[in-house]
């Protein structure tokens, strides 16, 4: 893989040397702002109100989750900076999902590490207070790595989640949430069903729910597209035409006018992508916009010489701290892993103390380099191949966040510049 010196403002980008459409790389911008930001993290939620992007909970495999809020205003890029909003503690949580209604974010589910959750928690926006509805009756059943999107029908808002893990175990049913009397009922349908799968993405256009991809119950990674007829009650898989993304998890989806944007998520263990695939409604079809690239990693190969020094010596450090201290029954804390096991719910389970408190290894990674003296938009940016990441829609651009590569978390921020003949036109190279 060559760099291509022809292409201004990617240089920070290893691409080969035949594509012709690098012009559309300069579609991205990553997002730099001074003062503090939230940490890395991956399987939070993000949501739009008021042309701010509020990020809740997520999860740093060797810190564990998060509990905290964090807002940025999206409108007025290059003079962003990050605000944590004061609220009540609720308990650390990732892997849950989120909606947002009128001065209200409903979030449901997820997990702390130890237990899936099946409360519902309200956060009024105007006074950043919480309410809380626990489970009725067992409905919806605790659930994590499951979806949500807010649907406005005839009736009212209403809250559809769907898949995820129940009990440890993947499913594929079907919750409403009635946002108006905060009533939940299991959807049934008439029609035979998506597999069982967590890790999906899900988004709502004209009165259907589509869902694409996510791990079945065997691991396998999945790239089947499915559509739920709301009004109706009928799933369908959609057959579409063009080329189909491959099977990934821990992708997003969001809709733009009338199309389906897929970014990123894990193709395979350690495999993870940042490419960009549409579908269009009204033709049912797919489309490549932009190939998967390789971004070099942000750290100078002097910062990562020291770092490695500093790896060594710590080790010997606690190699020599080891062997004078006398623990023969010494057992080793084991971090977790995405594949943790092929029927539990991934990276959920650490070291336990006696109290049922979960204990996590603090660790370094090779992205705790200096801060950059950069700030402001980076044009022609990419954001590395991740998977667990948030997408949201502020107009015309797409917002990404955080997500992790190899179990390594980021806190960065980019925005994609959505325009319809880019989206639209496949990813070609240059036979001339």
């Amino acid at each position: 893989m060559e760099e291509d010196s022809s292409s201004k403002g990617i240089s920070n980008i290893k691409v080969p040397p035949k594509y012709e459409n690098l012009k559309l790389l300069s579609m991205w911008e990553e997002v730099r702002t001074l003062g503090k930001h939230p940490d890395r993290r991956s399987y939070h939620t993000a949501v739009m109100w008021q042309d701010k992007m509020l990020v809740y909970g997520g999860q740093d495999l060797s810190e564990g989750p998060y509990g905290d809020l964090w807002s940025v205003e999206i409108g007025q890029f290059g003079q962003e900076s990050w605000q944590q909003v004061a609220i009540e503690d609720k308990g650390c949580i990732s892997r849950h999902s989120a909606i947002v209604k009128n001065d209200k974010m409903y979030v449901f589910g997820g997990t702390n590490g130890v237990e899936e959750f099946n409360k519902t928690l309200v956060l009024s926006l105007n006074t950043m207070t919480w309410k809380e509805y626990p489970g009725q009756n067992n409905l919806p059943p605790p659930l994590d790595s499951h979806t949500s999107c807010l649907y406005d029908s005839d009736q009212g808002p209403l809250m559809i989640v769907f898949g995820g893990y129940s009990h440890g175990e993947r499913t594929n049913q079907v919750y409403i949430l009635q946002l108006d009397t905060m009533k939940w009922t299991k959807f049934e349908t008439s029609s035979k069903q998506p597999e069982i799968r967590s890790s999906h993405s899900a988004s709502i256009y004209n009165h259907c729910l589509f869902i694409f991809g996510g791990i079945s119950d065997e691991g396998e990674k999945l790239n089947d597209f499915w559509k739920l007829d709301l009004k109706a009650r009928v799933w369908t898989q959609i057959i579409g035409n063009g080329e189909l993304p491959v099977g990934r998890s821990g992708h997003t989806s969001v809709v733009y006018k009338d199309f389906l944007i897929i970014f990123g998520g894990m193709k395979d263990i350690t495999k993870e992508t940042n490419d960009l695939h549409s579908y269009h409604f009204q033709s049912n079809s797919w489309t490549n916009f932009q190939y998967e690239y390789q971004v070099r990693d942000p750290v100078s190969p002097d910062q990562l010489e020291e770092y490695k020094k500093n790896k060594a010596s710590l080790a010997a450090m606690k190699d020599k701290k080891f062997s004078t201290e006398p623990s023969p029954n010494r057992s080793p804390i084991r971090r977790p892993t995405f594949m943790d096991s092929s029927r539990g719910s991934p990276a959920r389970r650490q070291t336990v103390e006696g109290d049922g408190t979960p204990q996590y290894r603090r660790r370094r990674t090779l992205y705790e380099g200096p801060m950059s003296p950069l700030e402001g938009r980076i044009k022609g940016k990419l954001p590395h191949p991740r998977d667990g990441h948030s997408a949201v829609i502020n107009g015309d651009i797409m917002v990404v966040f955080g997500g992790d590569r190899h179990q390594m978390p980021f806190n960065d921020t980019y925005v994609y510049y959505l325009l319809e003949e880019n989206i639209k036109s496949p990813a070609r190279l240059d036979n001339s």
